[in-house]
C-alpha cells in the first residue's frame, strides 16, 4: 500500500469502522441463507456468527457518494438479487472527524476527501481478500459520484472491472490532475446523465470550466471501456430504466472466466 494512504489510515483511531459498519448484501442460498441479507456487516455477524460457505462468489466493492449509501441501496438490490454477487460498501461516514466538504468549496477540501476515499479502498480490499468465500479473481470496483472518482482513480490491479456512475472523469472544480488508475486492459463502464447537476457540461458547478460531462476522453485508450450517456437524466441515474440492465450485463459479461 502507498505510504500516503497508510498514514491516512493510521491517523484515524476508528478507520476500521469503514469495514466494521460496512453495508453488505449477500444473495439467497449462498451459505444456506434462506433469504437475501441486506444490512450492515456488524449486524450480519451477530445474526449469523457461524456463517460459512465452501464455494466462492464474485463481489462488488462499492464506494458510496458523499451522503452515504442512499441510492447505493438500489444498486445493492440489483447486484445481489439479480447478478447473484456479494455487495460490499465501506461506510465512510462512521469515521469521526473525517474530511468533508460542502459544494462549493476550495479544491484542497475536495482533494482531502478523495485521498481519504482511496485509503478506504486499500483498507477494505485487504479485508475482503482474506474472506474465504470471496472470489478474489472476480472482485469488481464500483463507485457513485464522490465514490465514482475514488473507483476511477484507484491505482491497484486487483479488480476484474470497474463501474463509475454519476462522475465524469474530468478536472474542474472537483479535482486536479485526475487520472484513471486502471491498466489499459481493465473493463470499465461509465454511466452518467446529460443533466447531472454536478458534472455535466451544463451544470452550475462546472460553468467556469471546460468539460464534456462524461469519461470518454479519459477512457479513449482503454480498449474494454464503455461510456453510456443518458439523455434527460440527472445525478441520480437510478431513475433511468436502462441503468439496471447496463450494470447487470457488464458484471455478467466480465465475471466469466
Amino acid at each position: 500500500m502507498n505510504k500516503k494512504y497508510s498514514n491516512i489510515i493510521n491517523s484515524f483511531e476508528d478507520f476500521d469502522n469503514t469495514y466494521k459498519h460496512a453495508f453488505i448484501g449477500i444473495p439467497k442460498g449462498f451459505g444456506n441463507l434462506k433469504e437475501s441479507y441486506f444490512g450492515t456487516l456488524k449486524k450480519f455477524k451477530k445474526l449469523y456468527p457461524n456463517f460459512k460457505s465452501t464455494s466462492k462468489i464474485p463481489t462488488v466493492l462499492f464506494m458510496h457518494g458523499s451522503a452515504g449509501l442512499r441510492k447505493g441501496s438500489v444498486y445493492r438490490k440489483w447486484i445481489v438479487e439479480e447478478a447473484g454477487f456479494i455487495f460490499f460498501a465501506p461506510n465512510s461516514l462512521k469515521v469521526k472527524n473525517r474530511p468533508t466538504y460542502e459544494t462549493p468549496t476550495k479544491l484542497k477540501n475536495y482533494e482531502k476527501v478523495h485521498e481519504f476515499r482511496q485509503a478506504e479502498i486499500y483498507f477494505n480490499l485487504e479485508k475482503l481478500q482474506k474472506i474465504s468465500f470471496i472470489d478474489t479473481n472476480n472482485i469488481f470496483l464500483m463507485g457513485n459520484s464522490e465514490g465514482g472518482l475514488a473507483a476511477a482513480a484507484f491505482k491497484g490491479r486487483e479488480f476484474k472491472g470497474r463501474i463509475v456512475t454519476a462522475y465524469s472523469c474530468e478536472n474542474a472544480y472537483y479535482s486536479k490532475n485526475f487520472e484513471i488508475g486502471a491498466n489499459k486492459d481493465e473493463a470499465i463502464l461509465n454511466i452518467i446523465g446529460t443533466h447531472d447537476e454536478y458534472f455535466s457540461n451544463d451544470s452550475k458547478a462546472t460553468k467556469n470550466h471546460e468539460v464534456d460531462g462524461h469519461c470518454t476522453k479519459a477512457l479513449r485508450k482503454y480498449k474494454n471501456a464503455k461510456v453510456i450517456i443518458l439523455p434527460q437524466t440527472k445525478h441520480d441515474i437510478t431513475t433511468n430504466v436502462y441503468v439496471k440492465g447496463d450494470i447487470l450485463n457488464f458484471l455478467k459479461l466480465w465475471s466469466k472466466e
